[in-house]
């Protein structure tokens, strides 16, 4: 195989040390580069800088310069590549067998077309055995697996928070030591020095137990995927449990119970009338996100079975407006087991924020559209801001989460400001019928949708500004519903209006009230 043509190229870069003197090195690239440059800016300052300058994320500063030098070194490299080549081309004659035979190879490996087919990815092996796993007698065994998996982490992560809350008080108590004695045996500088040094120990520590964790759930994600694919055996399968029963018999098990709900039947359509349920409940949003292996969650066999299922489980959640950045509480919960049929959340974040940098770079975001989930390139972000505003959304995708395989951040500044009047065409609510939209077209048969577009009451969310609000957003969902007929996909069977948790008795059932008015609940004939 002809290996492409390189060179080597130094890379100067000047900088102030840890001891604020300026420093320069030098470090050879090969060119073109085509590894992931945030890597590589990590790799010169643990290799070539002081040990504490990557505490002091050194890397940030050079990441900018590195990434235009070799930008700029590799479109060099092209130029002068292909200017080459065109002059070939103009004093000689072309091998035409050979162009055509290179043109050839270059579809094959870029464009999916044309590509050589092949076997099915081993993510795809992993959730064709998983689901047939899942609709086993096996699946008790399964869900006990991950509950064990899921004490693990769980007990790392407190081991992690006790050690670095311990540390921080006993550096606390020292900084306060020091403090009496300042000006008489203590400078300020003797403090200043203190403090770096305890801010670089803490980092230290934190990165350590982070890794850990990481490196355990890495663990447990190869080991789980290793046990479920040795696991599938035609003739056991065959003698199994029908899907039916394993999932009937589950089917009774829920978790969290609402402190108020209630439950509605309706037709809609305007000449074919479609059949859905419309629930009306009042919870806190991260009882609908909570860990799927809590002490007080029994809902691992719905959420196995709906997995690679047409019958997924969706939740929107308010978001403020500016960078990615989903629920503290929500985040939390989704890390409290090893995720082992998608990225952990945190790396599904950055993905989000990758692909909302390449299509900056390339394009504007659509007003008022939802961010696509999918993944981009294999390098790792660079450090750009990137912002959202109300009525963008970003998709997190979940195993092990109690009530949500989906979760839709959508973003509303409106969530932690005071109430406001809006109305149909107001970007939050498109961005509601843009979150249906994509529901219809994967499978999402279950949507959680927060019925005020607040998480929790305040005192300013008078009664009238409640119903005005709940009257709102049930027309818009109605008009959507009937809509997305024509979108094609699949139906919305469930459809559930999340109230605040801490909402009156009294304002719910008001509230409640009006669900059949607006969606018009069919009413049972009683034949004579």
């Amino acid at each position: 195989m002809e290996l492409e043509p390189s060179k080597i190229v130094d890379f100067h870069y000047e900088y102030t040390n840890v001891d604020d003197k300026p420093a320069k090195l030098v470090y050879a690239i090969e060119i073109p580069y085509k590894g992931s440059v945030a890597e590589l800016s990590h790799q010169i300052v643990s290799v070539r800088m002081d040990p504490i300058m990557k505490f002091l994320k050194a890397d940030r500063n050079l990441l900018q310069t590195l990434q235009a030098f070799i930008e700029r070194e590799n479109q060099m490299f092209y130029d002068d590549r292909d200017e080459l080549l065109l002059d070939k081309f103009r004093n000689g004659t072309p091998d035409v067998d050979t162009l055509a035979l290179d043109m050839e190879k270059l579809y094959r490996e870029e464009i999916l077309e044309y590509a050589d087919r092949v076997g099915p990815t081993d993510e795809e092996i992993f959730a064709q055995s998983y689901h047939q796993l899942v609709h086993s007698s096996l699946l008790p065994e399964i869900l006990t697996k991950e509950r064990e998996y899921a004490r693990t982490i769980s007990s790392l992560a407190t081991q992690m928070t006790q050690q670095i809350t311990t540390m921080n008080t006993l550096h606390q108590e020292e900084i306060e030591s020091k403090i009496k004695l300042l000006d008489i045996s203590i400078t300020p500088e003797n403090i200043n020095h203190m403090l770096a040094k305890q801010y670089g120990m803490q980092n230290m520590i934190r990165k350590q137990c982070e890794s850990e964790l990481e490196s355990t759930r890495g663990h447990q994600k190869h080991e789980y995927r290793n046990w479920v694919t040795q696991h599938v055996d035609e003739s056991f399968l065959a003698h199994s449990e029908s899907p039916t029963q394993i999932g009937n018999r589950w089917s009774m098990i829920s978790t969290q119970t609402p402190s108020m709900e209630e439950s509605f039947t309706i037709h809609l359509g305007s000449q074919l009338k479609h059949m859905h349920n419309i629930r009306i409940l009042s919870t806190r949003v991260s009882d609908l996100c909570s860990p799927l292996y809590g002490d007080a969650s029994f809902g691992g066999p719905n959420v196995a079975l709906g997995l690679y299922s047409s019958s997924l489980c969706g939740i929107v959640v308010l978001t403020p407006s500016g960078t990615i950045t989903p629920d503290r509480e929500i985040r939390r919960n989704a890390n409290m087991s090893t995720e082992f049929h998608f990225d952990q959340i945190d790396r599904q974040i950055e993905k989000i924020q990758e692909d909302l940098r390449n299509l900056q770079h390339g394009s504007a975001v659509e007003a008022g559209g939802a961010q696509s989930l999918a993944a981009a390139a294999g390098r790792r972000p660079d450090r750009t801001v990137v912002t959202v505003k109300p009525g963008d959304a970003f998709i997190t995708r979940h195993s092990n989460l109690s009530h949500s395989h989906v979760i839709f951040h959508l973003i509303s500044d409106e969530t932690f400001q005071s109430p406001s009047e809006i109305n149909s065409r107001h970007p939050v609510i498109l961005g509601l019928r843009n979150i249906l939209k994509i529901a219809s077209r994967h499978d999402i048969t279950t949507l959680t949708i927060p019925a005020l577009l607040r998480h929790e009451m305040s005192e300013d969310m008078t009664v009238s500004w409640c119903i005005r609000r709940a009257e709102l957003v049930f027309k818009c969902a109605k008009g959507f519903m009937i809509e997305s007929a024509s979108w094609g996909g699949a139906e919305l069977n469930t459809l559930q209006l999340l109230l605040p948790h801490d909402i009156s008795e009294e304002l719910f059932r008001t509230l409640a009230d009006m669900v059949p008015h607006v969606f018009r609940v069919a009413n049972p004939k009683i034949l004579q």
